[in-house]
């Protein structure tokens, strides 16, 4: 009798799976072991820029301070022109900022982590960064859909920050602003992903992501005290 072969046990090994941007939110180290094996870029690319997007623009229509000074002595018309011209040209900025950005964070993380001794290469790196980037823009079109459904005209912290409850201003304000539900859960992450990703170790990788965490908390903290020197009107 012909004897007969089975091509996935006798063949070449199945191509690793794809890594799913929702499964990071319920299993991201299997997420994570996929981007090592077959870490993906474009995909996540456009969805966070786009979420990232619709959050920002559900917030600025529910804060018309932002342009109602600029267009104080314009005409119906002309302040109309002016808001939905700010609007494309603050969307297209904010895309290309945004990819930008990941790129950016990916490349002093592949720099780090290459000083620590990993073999990790820059698109297994950038993908891990986009995957994580998902997860924490969840937050940023969550607060800009409650600022547009309870139609927040002073929307400023992030309802899921520490700092919408406390109020604080000025350089604590930015400093609360960061002690955020996404934000935190992004800093673990991190910490998980350049475990799984790069083989950092843990201690290692905790100290890579707080390092982060506390630089965007400076940046922050620097925002807040800039504000408070601005005169209000």
């Amino acid at each position: 009798m012909e004897h007969q072969t089975n091509p996935v046990l006798e063949g070449s090994t199945p191509p690793p799976k794809k890594p799913s941007l929702f499964g990071m939110i319920m299993n991201p180290g299997e997420q994570f072991d996929r981007i090592r094996q077959n870490p993906k870029v474009l995909a996540g690319f456009l969805l966070v820029t786009l979420m990232i997007l619709i959050g920002t623009v559900l917030t600025v229509f529910h804060t018309p301070a932002l342009t109602e000074d600029m267009t104080s002595n314009m005409s119906s018309e002309e302040a109309a022109m002016f808001t939905t011209v700010t609007a494309i040209v603050g969307m297209a900025v904010g895309a290309i900022g945004s990819i930008v950005v990941l790129i950016i964070v990916a490349a002093i993380t592949l720099a780090i982590v290459k000083m620590a001794g990993s073999a990790v290469k820059f698109k297994q790196i950038l993908s891990m960064t986009i995957y994580i980037s998902f997860v924490t823009t969840i937050g940023t079109l969550l607060n800009g859909l409650i600022a547009f459904f309870i139609k927040d005209e002073n929307y400023v912290n992030p309802y899921t920050s520490v700092n919408s409850i406390v109020g604080a201003e000025g350089g604590l304000g930015g400093l609360l602003m960061t002690v955020e539900v996404f934000t935190i859960w992004g800093v673990v992450l991190t910490a998980l992903g350049l475990q799984k990703v790069a083989g950092v170790s843990k201690a290692a990788s905790w100290t890579i992501a707080l390092i982060f965490f506390a630089l965007g908390a400076v940046l922050a903290v620097a925002g807040g005290v800039l504000q408070g020197l601005v005169p209000t009107a």
